[in-house]
């Protein structure tokens, strides 16, 4: 008699965490569907503090969404309990756990608990976005089963913020956010995103999603959605003028370079997204000379791509590659040597990028002929000064004092999430304001080094953990995934792009949700194959 009891117990118990479990997926997908329409659109005076709306719409949503959500989690976790059955945690997993358990530690014993909650005002990276983060990438990975109408949300959205920069940037203005406005302000503000440089890191992270899907979908109507998608996203991305998002570029264009030479196929689409990119910086050339801003200065690369000969030149090359590729799709594929080649772009990245930090160092050390100096000076970018960047030579060489003179309590946990603000104001007062006068340094252009002077050096292990073991388990051959591919190439180009730039609510969320989702799938592909 107890035996039966036990199994009606068990059926029970059973049939209990499956509705539970169904009502956290609807719910989940509710509150992640409305964060990637609201925190994108949402704004309540044009660009007045825009930032600071995006952030209050996005805890609104969670305080009506999160509450319940972890309430029916904890519910779920007693059904698991009861059934004991295993909590399998991947690295990642693991990371994630760590980050979320060195930031409250940061935030308590930093020293500014008070401040680490919300964080500084107009960023909002305190604890309590951190905790967002983290527990978006631990629902979404656990309970990410609409995984896909949320992707197809989140997309369609960043379609239609894109469509309105690449309007705003020829002069046309849908949504009425310039009215007012000077032609210097509208040269650095875009869309519904606000300031140029948080524009582009949102786009960043969405736009490689959108262009996996055209590197492999099979079906005809999504490819030429998709393809449709990625024009925009590059329409907007060769003229937001931010130098930062074509770091990012450069990262997730290797990722999918690095998969895409396996297959001809997607070798000739990634060729055509190649074409893409540098046919949309001609076109959007041509199409922002007939209605000029005299105050939108480009930056240097923005100008590369549009005016250089240089870029006529890889746009040349690229349409011969298609055309090659394509007249000679029935031959045989040279696996082997394209293999090779994989390698040699690789190995090339790496001395460009050490070639590039050695000519820094020798132009600012007076190592260099004068001819060489000459040269190097018509780009700003080869001398270290306090400017280097804009201004992020200043900032980064003042971060890395603070760190050097921080007791080791702080260097391993850090001030408290999104504190350094109020740090410097404690112990660094008169430095910054000879520095800076009335200005703020809320963060250092850095967010890797933003997270070591915070976090300290084990929020920073544990931050970066995420992304590496993200990174390196979706693009694993046998779990091979198109949008594992896609989510991948986000994570480089967050981490490419947020080496100049930092943690906000317009990128980081949306980051951490595709994480997510990504490691939903991860681990769905893994129990399959099984």
């Amino acid at each position: 008699m107890s035996n039966k009891l036990n199994k009606i117990k068990g059926s029970n118990d059973n049939e209990g965490m499956e509705i539970v479990g169904q009502i956290v997926e609807y719910l989940l997908a509710v509150v992640a569907a409305a964060v990637c329409i609201m925190v994108p659109l949402y704004a309540r005076d044009g660009y007045d503090q825009i930032g600071q709306a995006k952030f209050d719409i996005y805890k609104n949503m969670l305080r009506l969404g999160f509450m319940p959500l972890l309430i029916l989690a904890a519910v779920y976790g007693i059904f698991w309990l009861r059934e004991k059955k295993k909590l399998r945690l991947s690295v990642t997993d693991g990371f994630a756990l760590a980050y979320l358990l060195f930031m409250i530690a940061a935030a308590v014993f930093g020293g500014f608990y008070e401040d680490a909650f919300w964080g500084s005002f107009g960023w909002n990276m305190g604890l309590l976005s951190q905790v967002s983060f983290v527990l978006l990438y631990w629902l979404l990975s656990r309970f990410g089963k609409f995984y896909r109408p949320m992707l197809v949300i989140m997309c369609a959205v960043s379609a239609v913020v894109f469509a309105i920069g690449v309007l705003h940037r020829v002069g046309i203005d849908p949504i009425g956010f310039y009215q007012g406005l000077t032609d210097d302000q509208m040269a650095q503000f875009l869309s519904t995103m606000g300031q140029a440089t948080w524009y582009a890191s949102y786009l960043i992270v969405v736009l490689p999603v959108g262009i996996a899907v055209f590197l492999y979908a099979r079906n005809r109507t999504w490819r030429i959605i998709s393809g449709i998608y990625m024009v925009i996203g590059f329409c907007s991305l060769v003229t937001q003028n931010s130098d930062s998002a074509y770091f990012a570029l450069a990262g997730f264009m290797l990722v999918f370079f690095w998969v895409c030479v396996e297959n001809r196929e997607s070798l000739r689409r990634f060729v055509a997204v190649c074409l893409s990119f540098f046919t949309a910086g001609k076109v959007m050339s041509l199409l922002m000379q007939v209605n000029p801003n005299p105050e939108l200065h480009y930056d240097f690369l923005t100008r590369l791509v549009l005016q250089s000969g240089f870029s006529w030149a890889l746009l040349g090359i690229c349409l011969v590659l298609y055309i090659v590729l394509w007249r000679r799709k029935e031959k045989a594929y040279p696996v082997e040597t394209m293999l090779l080649v994989r390698k040699l772009v690789l190995v090339g990245t790496g001395v460009v990028l050490v070639g590039l930090a050695s000519l820094i160092f020798l132009n600012t050390g007076g190592f260099l002929p004068q001819w060489a100096v000459q040269k190097l000076s018509a780009v700003s970018y080869f001398t270290w000064d306090d400017t280097w960047g804009n201004g992020r030579g200043r900032i980064w060489s003042f971060a890395v004092k603070i760190f050097q003179e921080e007791n080791l309590f702080h260097k391993l946990l850090g001030v408290g999430p999104d504190c350094l603000s109020s740090y410097v104001a404690a112990y660094y007062s008169q430095e910054e304001e000879l520095l800076w006068g009335q200005k703020v340094l809320t963060n250092v252009h850095n967010e890797w080094f933003n997270i070591l002077i915070n976090g300290g050096i084990l929020g920073l292990v544990s931050y970066a953990g995420i992304f590496m073991t993200s990174i390196r388990r979706f693009l694993q051959k046998d779990h091979r995934d198109v949008l594992l591919t896609g989510i991948a190439a986000a994570a480089v180009s967050y981490m490419a792009y947020n080496f100049f730039c930092y943690q906000q609510i317009c990128c980081t969320p949306f980051m951490f949700m595709l994480m997510g989702i990504g490691e939903y799938l991860y681990q769905d592909k893994r129990i399959l194959e099984k």
